[in-house]
């Protein structure tokens, strides 16, 4: 566009200097012309700018330093369309606060108005992306006129999994037990000989025929030490990721074998019990600026394993 500024008004002085060398009515004319010229230009471009419209289309969740694709779409109506499109593209970590990037995007394929580009993912936390500064020009490529800007897409860049140096053996502690179960009914149940008290339901008749005396089926239900996992919230972005980082291995670790915990993330606290409960909280957390709180212990009972994630390493209370 700073070219064709040039040369416009390159001819526009050319014309102007004839003009009063030589006085003519073709000189007259043609600064006349040259005038007017953009003023149309702009009007032909005006029904294609009202209508033009660009979006981005973003939604990846990938891990941190995996590729992920943003696309940016432009469109408008078919009368006059524009020979070129500038989009300003601008990414912001929302965890961070920190501005990504920011790229001048040229669209100028008349046939293909979109362009996928790869965000940086090298810090975790939600990159949302949003056109800062979209116009086209008109016809000539002297006037840019502002065109509607689509709405926000996002990317959401979790953390790897780091483990714990030394690795817990959290899994080996919280393997279930059975004990008696108080009224209700269980799966697990344990055959004992009748007590003085028992109820009758619990009769095993089968087995009592067989042996020629009373025996008990008693309901066990399966206990197991419950986990508390406490991180801190360091005010280092490398020492918080590192805390996020195992915290995804353990959670891992826990729920691929069926084991809910409880999480203490600084003041809050939160049961995961799935996979997408974990997720959740992830989302969440990294879609807020990073939290600086000291990590709050909470009490606990004899029968719970407490391990503090810390920077670097855990460790267990």
């Amino acid at each position: 566009m700073t070219g064709r500024r040039i040369t416009y008004i390159a001819l526009l002085v050319v014309a102007v200097v004839l003009h009063l060398a030589y006085g003519q009515y073709a000189t007259h004319y043609m600064v006349i012309f040259l005038l007017c010229i953009p003023v149309l230009s702009l009007l032909l471009s005006l029904p294609a700018a009202i209508s033009a419209r660009t979006k981005l289309y973003g939604g990846d969740v990938v891990r941190r330093g995996r590729k992920s694709r943003v696309r940016l779409t432009a469109g408008c109506g078919r009368f006059f369309p524009p020979e070129i499109w500038n989009v300003t593209v601008e990414a912001q970590n929302l965890f961070t606060g920190s501005t990504v990037t920011r790229r001048n995007i040229r669209l100028d394929d008349e046939d293909n108005r979109t362009m996928v580009f790869s965000p940086d993912t090298s810090q975790i936390g939600v990159v949302r992306f949003r056109i800062k500064r979209a116009y086209i020009t008109d016809r000539l490529g002297l006037i840019p006129i502002p065109v509607k800007k689509g709405g926000t897409a996002s990317t959401l860049v979790l953390p790897d999994t780091e483990m714990p140096v030394p690795e817990p053996a959290l899994i080996d502690r919280s393997v279930g037990i059975l004990k008696p179960k108080l009224g209700g009914f269980s799966e697990e149940h344990e055959l004992r000989p009748y007590r003085e008290g028992d109820p009758l339901n619990l009769i095993h008749w089968k087995l009592s025929g067989k042996f020629d005396e009373y025996i008990i089926r008693e309901p066990q239900e399966v206990t197991r030490t419950e986990i508390l996992l406490v991180a801190d919230l360091p005010p280092l972005y490398e020492d918080h990721r590192s805390v996020l980082e195992q915290l995804c291995y353990l959670n891992d670790q826990l729920i691929s074998q069926q084991i809910p915990y409880t999480l203490q993330y600084g003041r809050e606290s939160l049961y995961i019990d799935s996979v997408n409960a974990f997720g959740e909280f992830m989302g969440r957390i990294l879609s807020a600026p990073m939290r600086v709180e000291k990590a709050a212990m909470p009490d606990v009972g004899s029968n719970t394993l407490v391990y503090r994630i810390k920077p670097g390493k855990g460790e267990r209370k």
